[in-house]
């Protein structure tokens, strides 16, 4: 895989609420990143589908959370992507 694509507006909102170590729903990753439900779920979809995030069923709710190659990814081109 590999990683041609840059990271749009709502992956990186999304990979910012994520990275003070939440474990959030979709919900949740939309209010605190202020996006729609459809751009965060587009935006969650992207990003799991690159390795950046992991979903985990709690309590029959699918919840997200940040992986170190996500961080790592934040920290190297989330800067230069706003």
């Amino acid at each position: 895989m590999t990683f041609t694509s840059r990271l749009d507006q709502a992956q990186i909102a999304v990979l910012e609420s994520l990275d003070p170590g939440g474990i959030l729903t979709v919900r949740s990753l939309a209010q605190s990143s202020a996006l729609t439900m459809w751009r965060t779920r587009n935006a969650v979809s992207k990003l799991s589908s690159r390795g950046l995030i992991v979903g985990r069923r709690r309590a029959g709710h699918a919840t997200w959370e940040i992986t170190d190659r996500g961080r790592r990814t934040l920290a190297t081109r989330g800067r230069y992507h706003r």
